[in-house]
C-alpha cells in the first residue's frame, strides 16, 4: 500500500481514522513546509491461503482460526478494503466514463463480502469463545474495521457518482435502486453536500459528538461499576431465584450461605427489585441505579447532567445544518415511521387506550399489598417485588412442571416443522464435516421447496460462563451476495443449562421458547432472503423501527393456546401441556401488560421530547412522567442521566422502535388469525406472502413498501391492542 502524506485539515481528519495506538499502522512526523504527518501501514502478509478468518466462500475452519490470525486478518482486509476503495474512486473521477450500476457499486461489493465476514467471525468468537485473547482481539480490530467500511459514505466522488447512477433509475431493479438511494441519502447525512465553514463546523460538530457520546457511556459504566451492597441477612434474599442467588453469593458452591453482594448489572439488579423482601435494601439498589452519572453521585466529575444538554445541542446543530428542523425529524430519514407526527400519534394514542388499564392495574395492586401487610403507598422500587407476588397469587404453577413439557429437541422440531408448514422450507442437521468452535455446538441446513441449500446456521445452546455472554441472540456469520457467490449463514445462540447427566433430556423454560422463537424470527429473515446485494440483503438496511418486527412475529405464536399446546410435549410421556396449566402460563406472561406499556410509552416519548423541545432535560421528564406514569416521581430519580439508549447508543429519537415494531408485528400477525390459524392451507397462503415480502425482501425495499404488499394497506394499531386485551 502506497505511504499517505497528510497535510492541513484533510491530514487530521485522516489522522482520527488511523490512531496512534493501532496495532497495524506506524506513524512518524517530520518537519518541513509546514507540518506533515506520514503514516506508514504494516500490512500484514496474511492471504486467505495461510489465515482461515480471512477465507468467505466456505464455513470458517474454527480449528485454525486463534485472536492474533484474527487481528492481523481482519487488519489485512481493511487495508485491502480501503486501498481498492481508493483506487476505485480514483477511476470514478474520469468524467468520460459512463457512471453504470455495476460500475459504481460491483467494485464495493468485491471487498465488502470478504471484510464482512471475517469481522463477523471475529464478533462471534467474541461473544462464545470470549477468552481474554478473543475479547482484547475484537476490541483491537473492530474501531479499523469500522473506519474503513464508512470510507465509502463521506466520498464526495463516489456521492456524485451515485448521483449520476441515479439519473437512469428507470434502468434499474427495484434493489439496484434501493442501493443507489442508500448510498445518496448517507452522503447526504454524512454531509457532503455542504461547503466551506459550514462543512468544517459540520465535520468538527460530528468529531465532538462521537466523543462526549463516548464520555456519556463511560461515566454510566464507571458508576454502575462502583457500587456493590453486602447483605448478610438470609432472610432479605430468601426469595430470589436459585441460579440468581447463586451468582449473588460469594461461595458460588453453597449459595444459601452469605454473604451476598448487589450489583447494578441488569441480570442482578432487575431481580432483585423482584424478589428481595426488605423495601430498604430495594430503595438503596434502585437510588443508586437511577442515580448512576447523575449530579446525586457520589463523584461528580462523573455526572452526566450538563452533558445531556450538549448532546442535544450537538444533535440539533447536526439536524439544523443538514436542513431540518430538529434532530427527531432528521431520524425519521431512516425509519419506517416517516414522520414524528406519525411518532407521536402513535405514543399518543396508545396513551389514550392503555392508561385507564394501567391505573386499574396499580389500584388492584396496592390493595393486594395492603392484604399482605404492605400498609405504605406504593413506589416505583416497589412495583416489581409486589407485582411477583401478586402474580404468584394469581397464577400458581411450578415452572419446572411446565419446563418438563418443552424437552429441546422437540421444540427445535415444532420449530422447524412450523417453518415447513408456513414458508415450504426444509431444515435439517448436518452431521458433515463443518467445523464448530465448541463440541456443544451444531449446524442446520436450510432446504428450498425444490430441495436446494439455500441457507445455513449454527446452534450453541447452552451456558458457558467462564467464555460466553449471556443471553440469546442470532447475527448473521456471512450475508448473501450473488455477485460473490455467497450464501448467507447466521449464529444462533441460547443459554440453557446442560444437564449434568448426558442421559437426561434439556429442559426449557417458557421464556427461553420465548427467546427461541424470537431469535429464531430474525434468523428467517436472515436466512431466507432473496436480496442479491450484501449491502441489502437480510436484515441489512432494514429501518431502524422494523427490524424486530419478524422476531416479535413469531413470538405471536408461543402466545397462542392451540399452538403451544400442539408444540408441547412431556418428556417422559409426551403429554400435552394440560389446559389448566397452559391457561396459567399464558395470564401470567401477560400479567400487568398495560403498566409495562405505559413504562415504554413514557421512555418513547422522553426521547421524542429531548430531539424535539428546547426544555431542559429534567423539566421535561417531570412533565413527561406526569403525564405518563402513575406512580410519583421521586426526587431522587435523575434517570436521564443513564438513559443510554437515547444519549450514547443507537436510539436517539428512536426509541419508539420497540413500540411500533410490536404494532407492525401484531398486525402481520392478524393476517394469519384472519384467515384462520386451524387451516394448513390458510396458514400456507398468508406465510407464502408473508416469506416473500417481510422474509425474501428484508432491506432490499422500503419497510413501509414491505408491510403494504403483505397487508395491502397501512399499519394499523387495532391488533395490538387486541392482542393486549385491550378494546
Amino acid at each position: 500500500m502506497a505511504m499517505r502524506t497528510l497535510q492541513g485539515r484533510q491530514g487530521a481528519l485522516s489522522l482520527l481514522r488511523y490512531p496512534w495506538s493501532s496495532p497495524t499502522y506506524k506513524a512518524s512526523v517530520r518537519h518541513a513546509t509546514g507540518a506533515y504527518y506520514v503514516l506508514l501501514p504494516e500490512t500484514p502478509p496474511d492471504t486467505s491461503d495461510d489465515n482461515a478468518v480471512m477465507q468467505f466462500h466456505e464455513t470458517p475452519r474454527f480449528s485454525a482460526i486463534t485472536p492474533e490470525r484474527c487481528v492481523t486478518g481482519c487488519a489485512k482486509l481493511a487495508i485491502q478494503f480501503e486501498t481498492q476503495l481508493g483506487n476505485h474512486i480514483e477511476t470514478l473521477k474520469d468524467i468520460s466514463e459512463e457512471k453504470t450500476f455495476s460500475r459504481v457499486f460491483d467494485p464495493i461489493e468485491t471487498v465488502s463480502v470478504p471484510l464482512n465476514t471475517a469481522w463477523r467471525t471475529a464478533k462471534n468468537l467474541n461473544y462464545v469463545a470470549g477468552s481474554d485473547h478473543f475479547r482484547q482481539a475484537f476490541t483491537r480490530i473492530h474501531p479499523q474495521v469500522e473506519r474503513a467500511k464508512n470510507e465509502r459514505w463521506i466520498s464526495e466522488t463516489l456521492y456524485y457518482a451515485s448521483q449520476e447512477v441515479n439519473a437512469h433509475s428507470q434502468n434499474h431493479t427495484e434493489f439496484q435502486q434501493r442501493l443507489v438511494s442508500l448510498y445518496l441519502l448517507e452522503g447526504r447525512l454524512n454531509g457532503i453536500e455542504l461547503r466551506g465553514a459550514e462543512k468544517r463546523r459540520f465535520i468538527d460538530t460530528l468529531k465532538v459528538l462521537a466523543l462526549e457520546r463516548n464520555n456519556f457511556r463511560n461515566r454510566v459504566m464507571l458508576c454502575q461499576g462502583m457500587f456493590s451492597h453486602r447483605i448478610d441477612d438470609f432472610s432479605a434474599v430468601a426469595e430470589m431465584p436459585r441460579n440468581i442467588l447463586t451468582h449473588m453469593a460469594e461461595d458460588h458452591l453453597n449459595p444459601s450461605r452469605g454473604p451476598w453482594r448487589v450489583t447494578l448489572q441488569q441480570n442482578v439488579y432487575l431481580p432483585f427489585l423482584d424478589n428481595c423482601r426488605d423495601r430498604s435494601l430495594r430503595w438503596n439498589a434502585w437510588n443508586a441505579y437511577n442515580s448512576r452519572a447523575s449530579v446525586h453521585f457520589n463523584d461528580r466529575n462523573l455526572g452526566n447532567h450538563k452533558l445531556i444538554e450538549q448532546l442535544r445541542e450537538y444533535r440539533k446543530d447536526i439536524a439544523q445544518m443538514l436542513g431540518y428542523e430538529n434532530f427527531a425529524e432528521m431520524s425519521m430519514e431512516t425509519k419506517m415511521a416517516g414522520t414524528v407526527e406519525n411518532v407521536v400519534n402513535m405514543i399518543e394514542t396508545l396513551k389514550g387506550k392503555f392508561k385507564p388499564v394501567a391505573q386499574e392495574e396499580m389500584i388492584e395492586l396496592q390493595k393486594f399489598a395492603g392484604s399482605e401487610g404492605f400498609k405504605e403507598p406504593l413506589q416505583v422500587w416497589d412495583v416489581g417485588y409486589w407485582r411477583r407476588k401478586y402474580r404468584e397469587h394469581l397464577f400458581r404453577y411450578d415452572e419446572d412442571l411446565v419446563a418438563e413439557h418443552f424437552p429441546l429437541e422437540k421444540v427445535l422440531q415444532g420449530l422447524f416443522d412450523h417453518c415447513t408448514a408456513m414458508f415450504g422450507i426444509t431444515i435439517r442437521e448436518s452431521t458433515g464435516s463443518v467445523e464448530t468452535w465448541h463440541p456443544d455446538v451444531r449446524y442446520f441446513e436450510l432446504f428450498d421447496d425444490q430441495g436446494q441449500c439455500i441457507s445455513s446456521f449454527f446452534f450453541d445452546p447452552f451456558t458457558r460462563p467462564a467464555d460466553k455472554l449471556g443471553g440469546a441472540w442470532m447475527e448473521m456469520g456471512r450475508e448473501q451476495s450473488e455477485l460473490m457467490g455467497t450464501k448467507p449463514y447466521s449464529y444462533l445462540t441460547l443459554n440453557l443449562h446442560k444437564p449434568v447427566l448426558q442421559s437426561s433430556p434439556v429442559l426449557m423454560y417458557f421464556g427461553d421458547v420465548l427467546s427461541l422463537f424470537h431469535e429464531f424470527g430474525h434468523g428467517l429473515q436472515q436466512l431466507l432472503t432473496k436480496v442479491p446485494y450484501s449491502e441489502l440483503a437480510g436484515q441489512k438496511n432494514v429501518e431502524w423501527d422494523a427490524v424486530q418486527v419478524c422476531a416479535r412475529f413469531m413470538q405471536h405464536w408461543l402466545l397462542e393456546p392451540s399452538f403451544l399446546r400442539k408444540l408441547s410435549s412431556h418428556h417422559q410421556t409426551g403429554d400435552k401441556l394440560p389446559d389448566d396449566l397452559l391457561t396459567l402460563v399464558l395470564k401470567a406472561h401477560n400479567h400487568f401488560a398495560a403498566y409495562d406499556m405505559m413504562r415504554q410509552l413514557y421512555l418513547s416519548a422522553y426521547d421524542m421530547e429531548i430531539y424535539i423541545s428546547n426544555n431542559h432535560w429534567h423539566d421535561a421528564m417531570t412533565r413527561v412522567w406526569d403525564e405518563y406514569m402513575l406512580l410519583p416521581l421521586s426526587q431522587d430519580d435523575n434517570h436521564p442521566c443513564s438513559f443510554t439508549h437515547i444519549f450514547s447508543d443507537q436510539y436517539p429519537a428512536a426509541y419508539y422502535s420497540y413500540k411500533w415494531s410490536e404494532m407492525i408485528a401484531a398486525d402481520v400477525f392478524a393476517a394469519f388469525k384472519e384467515a384462520g390459524l386451524e387451516d394448513p392451507q390458510k396458514v400456507r397462503a398468508v406465510g407464502s406472502r408473508f416469506a416473500e415480502t417481510f422474509l425474501a425482501l428484508g432491506g432490499g425495499v422500503p419497510a413501509s413498501e414491505v408491510f403494504r404488499r403483505f397487508r395491502g394497506r397501512d399499519p394499523s394499531l387495532h391488533a395490538l391492542q387486541e392482542h393486549l386485551g385491550v378494546k
